[in-house]
């Protein structure tokens, strides 16, 4: 549960950043709308007739991965699309289950468990987890409507700095 209530003229990014309430945390509160700083203005999003409905999110098999027609599906479909699936990957989907549960369940923590791992800027030697929420890049104006952690592994194995519920 958020750490406070938010009120229409709290200030959103201590609310979900500093405070660690995370977006997640928002919508806990109760919100009927969506924040201000949360939507793209009316110029900057995408026409309806700039959307292909034809297509879909691109499902790239890499049973081969040597092969270099991969190599080119990852790199079209992440330049298209920003995303995509990935199939026949070899991990079992226990595997995947368990790091989704890890994922609700550090998100279900108190905020003032997520703010210990609160961090704006990421060292890639680092092994330790970052939490962040509602951040773009630095020249953005408006907040992303999405709360993430990250882990970084390193042969050291510091996986005894991470919270429980995601080691």
């Amino acid at each position: 549960m958020p750490s406070s209530k938010f009120e229409p003229n709290d200030d959103i990014l201590n609310f979900v950043i500093k405070k660690a309430n995370g977006l997640k945390g928002l919508v806990d509160t109760g919100l009927e709308n969506i924040p201000n700083q949360c939507i793209q203005p009316k110029d900057q999003r995408l026409e309806k007739s700039q959307i292909d409905n034809q297509e879909s999110i691109p499902t790239i098999d890499i049973s081969n991965f040597d092969d270099l027609s991969v190599e080119k599906s990852i790199q079209d479909a992440a330049s298209k699309w920003g995303f995509f699936q990935i199939i026949n990957h070899g991990i079992p989907i226990e595997v995947l289950d368990d790091l989704k549960e890890a994922g609700h369940k550090f998100f279900e923590l108190p905020s003032e468990e997520k703010v210990k791992y609160n961090k704006e800027s990421y060292n890639a030697s680092e092994s330790v987890l970052m939490f962040w929420s509602a951040i773009g890049e630095k020249d953005e104006k408006v907040l992303e409507w999405r709360d993430g952690i990250r882990h970084s592994c390193n042969p050291q194995n510091d996986s005894n700095l991470w919270p429980p519920q995601t080691r």
